[in-house]
């Protein structure tokens, strides 16, 4: 029922190498699950969001920006055979969009996408009760949408793709490559003159107090946002459009700006039928998405 009894972090970093990961995390969920009062036996399974690219036919982590040496691991394999329980794989964007879809405030909607809006820009797509992976499962990629082929460089190699405009960690690098030109600018101030501290939050407050290097680069933001969920509405014609992180914790300054954009890259008709709201799931996102990819496996199996 998405009931949380109890959560615990293992950052990512203390992982280290797959060869000596996979185990710390098998140890981790035994330990856990033993200071909840239960056993591995209690447990009916395991949902597990991963960072993309992934392989979920052969459930394989690919290549993860942000953990580079777990290139091609099949880690719900892994798990399955060290604990001897169902293991349900997926991106973490595809899971927290099934978590919106089961967990969320919007009744009984046909399609729904969930755009993840944090350090990167990804999305999960459901239609029909279904996440849909596509035939690569790269189906949600939409952070690498080109949207000015003359914009700047991506890590993924293309120009002008939405992560590239709307992504935290490369509108952070962005800012820091150009404040050097700004000394007086409030975004270097609230990173308390440290460049290399310049992020999102510091654009956002800058902005609320109308420093004007901070209001261009927010209305940049704004209107490449619009732009990129423009193509979802004319593409996928959705329900329910749910805006992860930066949305959720900056609710004002993103939604009514962005409203006023949308007109401009898409039809109206979709667009008055698409209901846009930051996600009502909060911090709980992440732990209702894992939870949902194991209710929505258990279902399967039973057929």
């Amino acid at each position: 029922h998405g009931k949380i009894y109890a959560s615990k972090k293992l950052i990512t970093t203390e992982l280290g190498h797959p060869d000596q990961g996979l185990k710390i995390l098998v140890t981790f969920i035994k330990e856990f699950t033993c200071e909840q009062g239960s056993g591995i036996e209690d447990i009916q399974a395991i949902g597990l969001a991963v960072p993309g690219p992934v392989c979920l036919k052969k459930e394989l982590m690919l290549t993860p920006p942000n953990m580079p040496l777990w290139v091609n691991v099949p880690i719900a394999q892994f798990l399955r055979d060290e604990l001897g329980l169902p293991v349900f794989m997926n991106n973490d964007a595809n899971a927290q969009a099934l978590g919106e879809w089961k967990f969320g405030n919007f009744g009984n909607i046909n399609s729904l996408v969930y755009l993840t809006m944090s350090t990167g820009m990804g999305a999960g797509i459901i239609i029909d009760g279904e996440i849909i992976c596509g035939v690569t499962d790269t189906a949600g990629e939409v952070g690498h949408f080109v949207l000015d082929p003359l914009g700047p460089k991506c890590p993924c190699g293309n120009n002008g793709c939405f992560e590239v405009y709307c992504g935290g960690k490369n509108v952070a690098i962005y800012l820091q490559s150009i404040l050097e030109k700004f000394p007086d600018s409030l975004i270097l101030k609230y990173a308390h003159g440290d460049i290399n501290k310049v992020d999102m939050r510091c654009l956002l407050k800058a902005a609320k107090n109308n420093d004007p290097l901070a209001l261009r680069c927010w209305n940049t933001y704004i209107e490449k946002l619009a732009q990129g969920i423009g193509i979802l509405i004319q593409t996928l014609n959705p329900d329910v459009i749910v805006l992860g992180t930066i949305a959720v914790y900056n609710q004002e300054q993103v939604m009514e700006p962005l409203k006023k954009a949308l007109p401009k890259y898409c039809w109206k008709m979709p667009l008055e039928r698409c209901h846009i709201h930051p996600s009502t799931l909060g911090s709980n996102i992440s732990k209702l998405g894992t939870i949902s990819l194991a209710i929505d496996g258990i279902a399967r199996q039973k057929g």
